[in-house]
């Protein structure tokens, strides 16, 4: 017995090495096996590769020569699916199988351990799903069930076990019971819409629209305005795969807990009762009609309309726009840079920012929340101050929550506000001020040859851009538009190429008719065509600047209807990449780089692919930034960011 132990982990080395050993292309005709109607596939042959050089199979997803992704849509495949080959694909993350004729139970994905998204929406897939399938895919991300034929529970294992989850869909199928209890912070897209569902909507997902549970009469709950007849959960029955247990124990539970919380109402009636009679026996104390202020409460807000303060400031700003009367003073949301007032700025010289230059051929990007100035106050500090007009509808209380929820945000990609001046009919935003210039200027400059980002620069400010993007859709998710306006002219260059982002969570502070013109996630083709956006927005804006970064090229997106004469690129780009042209379209930089280096190569290929990704119609199908900073392999540390509560 005991060689054996010892002996064990060799075996299971063994097997490791070969089932790794496996070649995808085998693995791949394996699978192909188990499917019927395969004419689609007829290019996955022995004496080809996957991801080959020239051409790759349909309906895969490559990396660096290894398959990432199925994507087997629409291609009317049946069968009774055998995931086992599949196991051997070691970088396999994401499958789609969609409006394919699949029948009878949910097939075993759950042995891919590694996947961050699965859709299987649209076959004809039956029976209940085990209530523990997916307890093993720590690591899944998307869940697309929809437009199926799945009875039983919702599988408890997709609410306990899937922390990183974002996007589940379960509408159109014949899902029973109660919906668990879904508290994973990530999760933006659901759709429960359309089963049979009962009972009361978890607290965790009443922040959606109502919407997404439509088509479950019995299911009740605030957001649907509909009053549930018990509490959830209170004594009913409690159903796991197909067992009963029975809740009666519940009621001694509450009652116990009934009673514990009528004692703790007494207690803290006694204490509160106790604690009066004391500020009854001291003597009043005198307060001072002026109270002692520290640093961190020095700044004063004045609403407008109200009796100014005595100590409020007034002036213009010396050499600045013209017109800018103070009636308050800065309200600091940010103070790495130190503590200053509005008239330390009254007293700096300003200057204009924002002119490309004084020849007029070059691209000046539209739209934006406002013009810029500089300003370089007595402690050396340079700040930018933003005057902003299309703001004049919010409330001062909506504002400074906003802005400060803006300043609390830390990391090294993005650029969060110092300070802000309110007024009603135009508002102040203060920056600090980043020598270098804008990417807008980097790309579209007339600097010469020796101002050229080369490749790994270019691929740096890339990886950058998505780490803060990423960033700021974790920390905003509650906003429709996180970013709103990610453009290359609001992209800034620290001192070692590193990408600072700007302007970033604006739109909810932006008078409605102004938003189609100062935010360039409006010229999404979703927004275009229906007027309306989301974070997929912003990720379009983000696939619009890694095909402006690969090319050289000003994108027409920027400016509406190409008034700066620039290019459609994602048109440009997806036309090109269907014929297998796209290598003739990128900046000679690019192009040299991939023709010096085979791993520039491979690594610009695959950048092109993310741009062409994010950039699709259908914003759907467009990556999260999470897979997008997972495709650009970057390996994000709790050390370059952050956020601090306020």
């Amino acid at each position: 017995m005991a060689v054996a132990w010892l002996i064990w982990p060799f075996v299971l080395s063994l097997t490791a090495l070969s089932t790794n050993s496996i070649p995808e292309s085998e693995s791949l005709l394996e699978f192909k096996k188990s499917l019927t109607n395969t004419k689609s596939l007829d290019s996955w042959t022995p004496d080809s590769e996957p991801c080959g050089e020239t051409q790759k199979w349909v309906g895969l997803l490559c990396n660096k020569k290894s398959v990432f992704g199925l994507q087997i849509e629409q291609m009317n495949l049946s069968g009774n699916i055998d995931v086992a080959p599949l196991t051997s694909l070691r970088f396999l993350r994401t499958i789609s199988i969609m409006n394919n004729s699949f029948t009878g139970e949910i097939p075993d994905f759950n042995r891919l351990t590694a996947l961050k998204s699965i859709y299987l929406s649209g076959n004809r897939f039956s029976g209940k799903i085990p209530f523990d399938y997916f307890q093993n895919m720590v690591s899944l991300k998307k869940a697309w069930l929809s437009n199926n034929e799945f009875s039983g529970l919702i599988p408890l294992s997709l609410a306990t076990s899937l922390p990183n989850l974002m996007e589940l869909h379960l509408e159109n199928n014949q899902f029973i019971g109660t919906i668990p209890s879904f508290t994973q912070r990530f999760l933006t897209d659901v759709d429960f819409s359309n089963n049979q569902l009962t009972g009361e909507i978890p607290s965790g997902l009443s922040r959606f629209e109502a919407r997404i549970f439509a088509g479950n009469p019995e299911l009740c709950g605030a957001i649907l305005a509909t009053t549930c007849t018990q509490p959830r959960n209170s004594s009913a029955s409690i159903t796991i795969d197909g067992t009963m247990k029975n809740a009666d124990k519940s009621k001694y539970y509450l009652a116990f807990a009934t009673l514990i919380g009528l004692l703790i109402v007494i207690l803290i009636s006694l204490l509160f009762r106790k604690k009066k009679t004391k500020r009854r026996r001291k003597k009043p104390r005198r307060i001072s009609e002026q109270t002692t202020i520290d640093d961190d409460q020095q700044i004063q807000v004045t609403v407008e309309g109200s009796r100014t303060s005595k100590n409020s400031r007034s002036g213009e700003l010396s050499n600045g726009p013209s017109g800018v009367t103070a009636t308050a003073d800065l309200v600091m949301v940010n103070k790495e840079k130190g503590v200053f007032g509005l008239s330390d700025l009254m007293k700096a010289a300003a200057h204009v920012l924002g002119n490309p230059g004084s020849g007029s051929s070059r691209p000046r990007s539209s739209g934006g929340v406002g013009s810029a100035y500089k300003a370089v106050i007595a402690s050396g500090v340079a700040v930018v101050v933003k005057r902003v007009t299309v703001m004049n509808e919010v409330s001062i209380d909506v504002f400074h929550k906003e802005i400060t929820k803006l300043g609390s945000l830390r990391h090294r990609n993005i650029l969060t506000p110092l300070a802000y001046h309110f007024r009603g009919d135009e508002k102040l935003l203060v920056f600090e001020f980043v020598p270098n210039l804008s990417l807008l200027h980097r790309l579209h400059g007339d600097h010469g040859e020796g101002f050229q980002l080369d490749w790994p620069s270019r691929l740096k400010i890339i990886q950058g851009v998505a780490r803060g993007l990423w960033f700021l859709h974790r920390e905003l998710e509650f906003l429709d538009l996180p970013h709103g306006n990610l453009k290359s002219s609001n992209i800034f260059l620290g001192e070692e190429g590193e990408p600072i982002i700007s302007e970033f969570g604006l739109q909810r502070l932006i008078n409605p008719e102004a938003q189609s013109q100062s935010l360039v996630a409006y010229r999404s083709p979703e927004a275009i065509r229906y007027g309306t956006v989301s974070a997929k927005s912003d990720v379009f804006s983000f696939g619009v600047v890694v095909l402006e970064i690969l090319t050289g090229k000003f994108p027409s997106q920027y400016a509406g209807l190409s008034r700066a004469g620039g290019t459609d690129l994602v048109e440009w780009i997806g036309s090109a990449v269907e014929q297998g042209g796209w290598m003739d379209l990128l900046h000679p930089t690019v192009v040299n780089a991939a023709a010096d280096d085979k791993t520039s190569e491979e690594e610009i290929e695959n950048v092109l692919r993310i741009g062409v990704r994010c950039t699709g119609d259908d914003p759907d199908r467009r990556p999260h930034m999470t897979e997008v900073m997972d495709e650009l392999t970057i390996e994000d540390s709790s050390e370059d960011f952050i956020t601090i509560e306020t």
